[in-house]
């Protein structure tokens, strides 16, 4: 097999696998009355061991994974993008699943490049390419068309569910922003793995996780277990690897596999309605990375 055939394949399977976590979820808030607390507490807890795991067992990670504990201004990062990133993000995700549907949720959440291009612009008064600009504009129509149905007077899901959606692309967007720093210092499975353990630590105060335990039968644990094996351990260590062998880039646009796979696991399994205009809406949206990867080829205009 090819690298780059490889490379493509890693990266869709992770794609794939966080997509088809988000119905599930939405199967066990609506069938197990699984807590939204309890789910990110344990969720990030035993993925963050487990990926310290696999950095201690690959003898040329293990060093680069604890150099972060001997850099106070790091840690201090790190904590920031624990709560404002990492747990944020889950947070406010799983929120718009439970409120909505995860096909949708996906969706919004993959505006982030937009809401990242829009404060690059304001932050650092750069002038935006034509790209950025039909990006944008893509973004917006796609939205208006996904959660209206092309009717202006009425909402194809509730205010809750795209107020949360929303939310969930703009805390994607810090969670890319946020760890820019440490990524370039310390790599993303250093970072990944102690946001991981110390939220799910952080988490223990809020929801222990041996409270409130969600009466799962089989089909709930095997549910519970594909988000946390699959959908954290496996999509992680899949989509890392995928950098070795194909560009970030390439890996960013593969990520449109999430809310793909979540939308057809959501229309087949869930029974959710998704109509022309609402399809439309979705590859408006999802076009924005491929219109951002290729105006991202060009400089600003006033570098």
């Amino acid at each position: 097999m090819r690298k780059s055939t490889r490379g493509i394949l890693y990266a869709s399977i992770g794609a794939i696998c966080w997509g088809i976590s988000g119905p599930i979820a939405q199967a066990l808030f609506d069938n197990y009355n699984l807590k939204l607390a309890w789910l990110i507490g344990s969720k990030m807890l035993v993925s963050g061991l487990a990926l310290l795991i696999f950095g201690l067992l690959h003898p040329q990670q293990r060093a680069s994974l604890f150099s972060i504990w001997h850099d106070k201004n790091a840690l201090i990062q790190l904590l920031v993008f624990t709560v404002f990133g990492m747990a944020a993000m889950q947070a406010v995700y799983y929120k718009a699943v439970a409120v909505g549907n995860a096909a949708t949720a996906t969706i919004l959440q993959f505006l982030s490049p937009v809401f990242i291009v829009v404060f690059t612009i304001i932050r650092y008064k750069k002038v935006p390419r034509r790209g950025d600009v039909w990006a944008i504009l893509a973004a917006l129509v796609g939205t208006f068309l996904l959660i209206t149905g092309g009717n202006p007077t009425k909402l194809m899901i509730s205010p809750a569910a795209f107020f949360w959606g929303i939310v969930t692309g703009v805390a994607a967007a810090a969670y890319v922003l946020l760890p820019e720093k440490i990524l370039d210092q310390y790599g993303s499975l250093s970072v990944s793995t102690w946001s991981m353990v110390v939220g799910g630590i952080l988490s223990l105060f809020i929801q222990p996780i041996w409270r409130d335990v969600p009466q799962f039968d089989l089909a709930g644990w095997a549910g519970y277990l594909f988000i946390v094996i699959f959908g954290s351990i496996i999509a992680y260590c899949i989509y890392l690897a995928s950098l070795a062998y194909i560009s970030a880039t390439a890996t960013g646009l593969l990520d449109a596999f999430e809310p793909l796979s979540a939308t057809i696991v959501s229309v087949v399994f869930l029974k959710l309605s998704f109509g022309i205009v609402e399809i439309l809406g979705t590859i408006l949206i999802l076009s924005t990375v491929f219109i951002l990867a290729v105006a991202n080829r060009r400089p600003l205009e006033n570098e």
